[in-house]
C-alpha cells in the first residue's frame, strides 16, 4: 500500500520516512514537494491508502487543498500534520474535529499517537477500497466493457468488476467514487482487456454516455475538447453496436460526430492543426477513426468535393471501419499476408479477416448514409490488387473508395511509424507515393499531398 505526504520542506520527509520504516515497513511513502506534483501522483501513481498534508504548506491553504484532494481521489481519510499552533491557525475545525475519517498528527511526533492514527487509516482503506469485494453472478448477468472506456471518465454511476472465474467477480471501481488512470493502467499491465458491468447497468451506462457526449458536442467550441469527445464517441459507438445494435440515439450520435468534424475543421483549417489539437494517448482504433474523419474532410476540401452526402459516406466509413475488431493490436496489420499476423491467435486472425464485412453489415442499418457498405468492405484493398477481400486493383475501385482507402492506410502507417520527426507526415507520404500513384488513386494522392502541405 502507498502513502502520500505533501510537504514543501524536504527536511520533514526524512523524519516521516523513518517513522514509516520503523513502524509500518510495508507502506511505501511517496513525498510531494508541490501541490501540482501531488495531484499528478494521485492521478497516475495511486491508489493511496493514506494521504497526509503538512499544515505549514506555503503555496496554498492546506484546508482548501485537502478539499481539492477529496474531489480528485474520492472520500477517504486525510491526515493533517503540524504543530498545534499551525494546525489551529490553518486547518478548519470541521475538516478534522467534526469529521469521522480525518485526523491530526501533532509535531513533535508522539509515537503511540502516530501509530494509532496511521493504523485507523489503514483499517479504513483495507475495508473500503483495497480489499476487493468478491461477488458471485451468473455470467449471463454481466457484460464485458473494453478497458479503454474507463480512461474516458473519472467516475461512473455503477460498480465495475473484474472477472475472476466464470461466476466470481471482484469489484474494482465503486459506483460514484472517483478513480485514477493508474487504476486502469494496473489492469492493462496485467493484460486484462475487459472489465464488467451488470447487464442492466451496462446498457444504462451506454445510453447515459451517449446523452453526455451529445450534450458536450452541442455546447463546446474548443477544438481539443471536441476531438476528445469524438474519441469517446467512437469507443461508445463500437461498444453499443457490438452489444445492442443500432438505435435512434446511436444514429443521432453518429450524425453529430460527422457534423462536428466539418465545423471543427473549418475552425482549425488544416490537418496539421488537427494533429496539434489531438490528444495523443493510445493511438488506438478510436483515435484512428477520428483522425480518419478529419483527413477525409481535408482531402475532400482539396478535391473540391462539397457534397454533404459524400462527406457523410466518408464520415460513417471512418467511424465504422474497424468496429469489427476487438483486439486493438490488429490495427497495425493491413494485409492478410502480413507476417506479423502470424503472431496473433487463430481467433484474432479470423476476426481480422472478417472485420470489413462485419463493419459493412453495421453500416446498412444507417439508412441516412447510403452505399457506405462498399466503402467499408473495400478498405483493405490495395492498388496492386493484393489486398482483401476481393483483390480489387486501382482500376476496379471507384475514386471515392480510393480516397477512403488512401486516407485509412496512410493514417495506419502514420500512427504505427517507428520514425518520429518533424517531417513525418511528408516522409510517410513519399513512401505511399510509390505504390498509390496509379489508376483511380492518382487524384486522391495529389489531394493528400496538397492537404499535408497546407499551412493555413
Amino acid at each position: 500500500m502507498k502513502a502520500l505526504y505533501i510537504c514543501d520542506n524536504k527536511e520533514e520527509w526524512g523524519l516521516l520516512s523513518n517513522l514509516f520504516k520503523a513502524h509500518f515497513s510495508k507502506i511505501e511513502l511517496i513525498c510531494a514537494l508541490k501541490t501540482s506534483q501531488a495531484l499528478d501522483y494521485l492521478t497516475y501513481e495511486g491508489p493511496f491508502g493514506i494521504i497526509m498534508i503538512d499544515a505549514s504548506l506555503k503555496q496554498v491553504n492546506p484546508s482548501d487543498f485537502g478539499e481539492q484532494i477529496l474531489e480528485v481521489a474520492g472520500e477517504r481519510p486525510l491526515i493533517f500534520v503540524g504543530d498545534k499552533v499551525t494546525v489551529r491557525d490553518r486547518i478548519r475545525d470541521e475538516l478534522y474535529l467534526g469529521h469521522d475519517l480525518n485526523a491530526v498528527i501533532y509535531k513533535p511526533y508522539d509515537i503511540d499517537h502516530f501509530r494509532e492514527i496511521i493504523q485507523t487509516s489503514l483499517n479504513w482503506a483495507k475495508e473500503e477500497e483495497f480489499e476487493q469485494s468478491v461477488e458471485e453472478f451468473e455470467r449471463t448477468e454481466m457484460l464485458p466493457m473494453k478497458l479503454r472506456n474507463f480512461y474516458l471518465f473519472e467516475k461512473i454511476d455503477y460498480d465495475v468488476y473484474v472477472e475472476l472465474t466464470q461466476t466470481k467477480y471482484a469489484r474494482v471501481i465503486a459506483a460514484k467514487k472517483p478513480y485514477t488512470h493508474n487504476t486502469i493502467q494496473n489492469y492493462a499491465k496485467k493484460n486484462i482487456k475487459y472489465l464488467y458491468l451488470k447487464k442492466n447497468e451496462y446498457l444504462r451506462f451506454l445510453e447515459e454516455s451517449i446523452d453526455d457526449i451529445m450534450n458536450g458536442l452541442e455546447h463546446t467550441q474548443n477544438p481539443k475538447k471536441i476531438i476528445s469527445l469524438q474519441i469517446k464517441s467512437i469507443v461508445i459507438i463500437h461498444q453499443y453496436l457490438r452489444s445492442v445494435g443500432v438505435s435512434d440515439s446511436l444514429i443521432e450520435l453518429v450524425q453529430s460526430v460527422i457534423d462536428k468534424t466539418t465545423q471543427n475543421y473549418q475552425s482549425v483549417r488544416t490537418f496539421k492543426n488537427v494533429l496539434a489539437h489531438f490528444p495523443r494517448i493510445n493511438l488506438d482504433i478510436a483515435e484512428h477513426s477520428v483522425l480518419s474523419l478529419y483527413l477525409c474532410e481535408s482531402v475532400c476540401e482539396s478535391l473540391s468535393w462539397n457534397s454533404d452526402i459524400t462527406k457523410k459516406k466518408l464520415g460513417l466509413a471512418s467511424i465504422l471501419q474497424d468496429s469489427g475488431l476487438t483486439n486493438e493490436d490488429l490495427l497495425k496489420i493491413n494485409r492478410l499476408d502480413d507476417p506479423h499476423l502470424q503472431m496473433f491467435s487463430e481467433e484474432d486472425k479470423e476476426e481480422f479477416k472478417n472485420h470489413p464485412a462485419i463493419a459493412a453489415g453495421y453500416s446498412q442499418y444507417f439508412t441516412r448514409f447510403p452505399e457506405v457498405d462498399y466503402l467499408i468492405s473495400q478498405h483493405h484493398e490495395m492498388p496492386n490488387g493484393e489486398g482483401f477481400p476481393n483483390k480489387l486493383n486501382a482500376n476496379k475501385l471507384t475514386v471515392l473508395s480510393c480516397t477512403f482507402i488512401l486516407c485509412s492506410h496512410y493514417l495506419a502507417r502514420l500512427v504505427c511509424s517507428k520514425v518520429k520527426s518533424e517531417n513525418l507526415l511528408q516522409e510517410v507520404y513519399y513512401q505511399f507515393k510509390l505504390m498509390y500513384n496509379t489508376g483511380n488513386f492518382k487524384e486522391p494522392l495529389v489531394a493528400l499531398e496538397k492537404t499535408l502541405r497546407k499551412i493555413h
